[in-house]
């Protein structure tokens, strides 16, 4: 688990890191005015490309394979994000929020990269094998948008959180107030001097099954650790099939159809 410590942009490139800490607290204060976020993640990334005149479509369904996390990209002028719905939902946030990087480079500092490519997002770039930079970044602006200094040292004095002789339930407290996985919990707190290096590395090293054993007997970020049954979401298609719908545009055997159609789809998707 210590390679999350080298592979961490704090670690690998403090200047750089620098400057997407920067990047991240004027989106946040542009965008979010300083919320703490959670699940609104999807409509702040909504929010944001709407805001810079450009068709949106937030797509979220399961998919079987655990190691797919999100995937953006671009055609014929229309941004599409996907999210695999089947995965717990802070591992959704936060894979959300680090494709909000890419589309803000995208955006701010015309990263062709999106449009030529698009952007894959696997589960272990999130857990700990982020070694491409611009992964480090994204990783670094997600952890920070999701739980800003600001907001951290808030809540510390809400909740009265000493970090000394830090324990793992401290950090599910921190989980629980941002909605965010174990490993960017702890990585927050190093990076905002809550605690050192060695102590990191402890709390690093402590096993998922355990991690699990104090979440169930805390309660703490369980709910963030929930996977959202039957959640499927097609981006804008229900509402544009409503307007059709509506305006009588097409014939009615062709709307009952694609309604038939669209429902198998998703009858099809639930049972992965």
């Amino acid at each position: 688990m210590c390679r999350v410590l080298d592979n961490s942009l704090y670690i690998k490139d403090r200047k750089k890191y620098t400057k997407i800490s920067e990047c991240a607290t004027s989106f946040n204060s542009l965008y979010n005015k300083n919320n703490i976020i959670q699940d609104d993640i999807f409509n702040v990334l909504e929010n944001y490309v709407t805001r810079h005149d450009m068709p949106f479509d937030m797509l979220r369904y399961p998919i079987e394979d655990a190691d797919l996390c999100a995937c953006t990209f671009i055609r014929k002028g229309r941004m599409f994000v996907m999210v695999n719905s089947a995965l717990p939902l802070s591992k959704q946030i936060f894979a959300t929020a680090h494709e909000l990087y890419h589309i803000y480079c995208y955006f701010e500092e015309h990263d062709s990269a999106l449009l030529q490519s698009g952007s894959i997002l696997a589960s272990g770039i999130i857990d700990e094998e982020a070694k491409e930079i611009e992964d480090m970044e994204a990783n670094a602006f997600a952890a920070i948008l999701l739980a800003p200094k600001e907001r951290l040292d808030e809540q510390t004095d809400v909740y009265n959180l000493s970090y000394k002789d830090i324990s793992v339930q401290t950090v599910l407290k921190i989980m629980d107030i941002f909605a965010i996985p174990y490993k960017a919990a702890v990585l927050r707190l190093l990076e905002e001097n809550k605690i050192d290096v060695k102590a990191a590395k402890n709390l690093l090293q402590v096993e998922e099954k355990e991690i699990c054993r104090q979440m169930e007997l805390t309660g703490k970020a369980a709910r963030w650790q929930e996977i959202p049954k039957d959640f499927i979401r097609f981006g804008s298609l229900p509402e544009l099939m409503y307007d059709v719908e509506q305006l009588d545009a097409v014939r009615d055997e062709r709307l009952a159809s694609d309604k038939s159609r669209l429902s198998e789809i998703m009858k099809s998707l639930r049972k992965q």
